[in-house]
């Protein structure tokens, strides 16, 4: 729990926000400080109710008109919301210009408008006036550019910090932090494994642990790590977070499920975790789930500008869904509604989701146009051809999705494009054609053994990848293959 959140629940925060609420129900603000509303409009923003946030804040405005902390809020807000020269013309407004908090956001406000390097010159300017507080200066400037992910500003400032205070005891965690940021993983987790063997309790970095093992595709080492801050606080919302990642990227949609919801409970407009969610959900056929879903997803993505180009992902999911639903007006509607909102770039994209749609309804003719479409404006032909291919395998067209397999084994070349055996056997079980899948599935681990497990596993639970043939040859001819010796459970290793 963050300490911002531990203040909310905190007796005080709470007699406050009764105080204040009370009085608000009665027809009237109470007076309070600029600091108690200001902390009050917060509480109202991480609870996304926005209109009490702004009456708050007014509030605040109103009765101190000369203070900072207000003033800082609604032009924060106005960022948040895209509202750039607004949010300039409120902080320009403000008297008091050498505040550290309205040097931070006019920095925060340049790097919104794209301009970085001038922010980061900017914050060099004011240094020489924050002496008595330089340590504090410098930690908050690195801060600023870690939060709005300029990693290469982020690791300069840092390297100030460094400098000028070689024992801040942020500095490892701080670097490993924007080692990530840079995409070092490797190099960020002995930084971190050093902190906690340090800090046994230290949250913050089990959960930087469990994303960078998620990173390093190592799951059971990224939940174990997630496992630990959850015991420290069972609430945590980024150990939940780490947690859905693991299980999604480690294709264990159902477990992601659990921990994306229990996490959106705690963050519910977190458009990044309801799309993640929503592929968890289309994965696991739960499509009356994934509607609402996508709703409210949407909701969020129309309110903030540099969120909008979600938009067309969104209604192009949403289409695939209600076709599932066989409500097939309602899903061609919404795949035009992708196409409006989207780019010349997502076309293709989108052509793939029409034809899959006209696939599904028996429509082979439509499917094959759109299909065409795709390849003639994709730029990775290989990919798109493979795509199509499992759109048909999905839908029961196995022999077109072994000719279209083929050819996208042609495409890569013999090496480079054998990924293509495990679903090849796929495709021959599917069609009952039992020779060529035992053919296939010997080939397959050697080929692509992840997709092999993934494709495989539920059919030959605790058996290794390596071992699928010789208990598809059992299921087929009622032996295993000569030479073949059936292991013990402790013998198994994936």
């Amino acid at each position: 729990m963050d300490d911002s959140n531990k203040y909310y629940q905190s007796r005080h925060f709470l007699r406050l926000l009764h105080h204040y609420e009370k009085a608000v129900a009665e027809g009237y603000v109470p007076y309070l400080e600029a600091d108690e509303l200001t902390d009050i409009a917060e509480y109202y923003m991480t609870g996304k109710q926005d209109d009490k946030a702004t009456q708050a804040i007014q509030a605040a405005i109103d009765m101190h008109p000369d203070s900072v902390d207000p003033h800082i809020f609604l032009a924060r807000q106005k960022m948040f919301y895209g509202q750039l020269d607004e949010a300039r013309a409120i902080i320009e407004g403000i008297t008091e210009q050498q505040d550290d908090e309205v040097i931070y956001i006019r920095a925060e406000l340049l790097i919104k408008e794209g301009k970085a390097p001038e922010a980061s010159a900017f914050l060099l300017e004011q240094e020489e006036q924050m002496q008595d507080s330089l340590d504090t200066y410098l930690y908050d400037c690195t801060s600023i550019f870690m939060d709005y992910d300029q990693w290469e500003f982020a690791r300069e400032w840092l390297e100030r910090l460094r400098d000028a205070f070689p024992t801040h005891p942020q500095l490892v965690i701080m670097e490993a932090e924007i080692q990530m940021g840079l995409d070092n993983y490797e190099d960020a987790l002995p930084m971190l494994q050093t902190i906690l063997d340090e800090e046994p309790y230290n949250s913050e970095a089990w959960n930087l642990l469990a994303e960078t093992y998620v990173a390093l595709e190592m799951y059971p080492e990224a939940l174990e790590a997630a496992d630990y801050s959850l015991a420290i606080n069972p609430q945590d919302s980024n150990a939940l977070l780490m947690k859905g990642n693991a299980y999604m990227r480690d294709d264990q949609t159902a477990s992601a499920i659990e921990y994306y919801t229990r996490y959106l409970e705690t963050q519910p407009d977190d458009l990044n975790v309801q799309i993640s969610l929503a592929f968890c959900y289309s994965n696991e056929e739960r499509y009356k789930e994934l509607l609402p879903l996508l709703e409210r997803a949407e909701q969020y993505a129309r309110k903030l500008p540099d969120r909008r180009v979600e938009l067309p992902q969104i209604y192009q999911m949403r289409a695939y869904a209600l076709s599932r639903l066989n409500r097939s007006v309602e899903a061609f509607a919404a795949i035009r509604q992708a196409r409006t909102l989207g780019d010349e770039s997502l076309e293709w994209r989108l052509d793939i989701t029409e034809g899959d749609i006209y696939l599904h309804f028996k429509q082979t003719k439509q499917a094959e146009q759109y299909f065409a479409s795709a390849l003639a404006k994709s730029p990775e032909q290989g990919e798109t051809l493979f795509s199509i291919a499992m759109i048909y395998s999905n839908a029961g067209y196995n022999d077109t999705a072994i000719d279209l397999l083929d050819d996208v084994w042609t495409i890569f070349g013999t090496q480079e494009g054998k990924f293509v055996v495990p679903y090849l056997a796929n495709c021959y079980l599917r069609k009952n054609d039992m020779e060529k899948f035992l053919s296939y599935l010997k080939l397959a681990p050697s080929c692509d053994r992840d997709a092999t497990m993934l494709l495989f596993r539920d059919r030959f639970p605790d058996v290794v990848p390596e071992d699928y043939y010789a208990y598809a040859y059992k299921e087929v001819h009622g032996v295993f293959p000569d030479s073949f010796e059936e292991k013990e459970p402790d013998d198994l290793s994936f």
